[in-house]
């Protein structure tokens, strides 16, 4: 009669619980996004918070930028640069912002190279969003402008809108609302940039922001609350 060593026992034991365990689940697949677009991106550096609501949010997302200070899609266009970025690798979602006011006082120049860029977008298998951006604070009036050139160009190239400048008008009617413009009028502060992340979350994953736990330093857990409920409302009524 042969007999059997307890190591080679335990070896077949071991094999056949691994044989009869469940196949790990798949990880749910990273989002990816590249943001394409000048200082407006930049300040706060939106994509990390975006990166970082994502996160609280339990959600798998890499975001980068491609941004160059005063920069129109134009120049980015003929910089090549954005461009090779885009074609490098797999991206979920492209983000173009135009510069500040160009949407305003030149909307062909602006539908022009969007619609270049929509096209390479298109070309990679990615989805277009458009950063419809905020009015100065010494010009309110920019924002019908804007909104008008950017709603209209997303819907020639049939893609998405994150309304953030719809979000930021209606925080601006609150009383004693946090602060969205750095003394220049014109580029964001922290709050400004947290609510254009929340405005980002809900516009990519279809999710409200409200409740995620994260939030930068500068602001209070209200005040957060705040600016995510404004956000999901903006995203909710485009």
């Amino acid at each position: 009669m042969n007999k059997r060593s307890p190591t080679w026992l335990t070896t077949t034991l071991l094999c056949c619980v691994w044989l009869a365990a469940p196949p790990a689940p798949a990880a749910e697949p990273r989002i990816e996004v590249l943001f394409v677009g000048n200082s407006y991106t930049s300040f706060n550096d939106l994509p990390q918070m975006l990166t970082a609501l994502a996160k609280a949010g339990g959600k798998r997302m890499r975001a980068e930028q491609s941004v160059t200070g005063g920069f129109t899609l134009q120049k980015h266009w003929e910089g090549r640069r954005a461009a090779r970025r885009i074609a490098g690798r797999r991206w979920d979602y492209v983000v173009l912002q135009e510069q500040s006011q160009l949407p305003v006082v030149a909307p062909p120049l602006m539908f022009e190279y969007a619609k270049k860029f929509d096209a390479a977008i298109d070309e990679r298998g990615a989805k277009t969003i458009f950063f419809l951006t905020w009015a100065r604070a010494n010009a309110p009036d920019m924002q019908a402008g804007l909104n008008q050139s950017y709603f209209a160009i997303a819907k020639e190239c049939e893609a998405e809108v994150a309304p953030v400048g719809l979000a930021w008008q209606q925080a601006l009617t609150l009383e004693n609302p946090p602060k969205l413009h750095q003394a220049d009028n014109s580029h964001p502060t922290p709050a400004g940039t947290y609510l254009a992340a929340c405005v980002f979350y809900g516009t990519i994953f279809g999710e409200s922001p409200e409740g995620l736990r994260w939030k930068p330093p500068q602001l209070t857990e209200p005040q957060a609350s705040l600016l995510q409920r404004i956000a999901w409302q903006a995203v909710t009524q485009n």
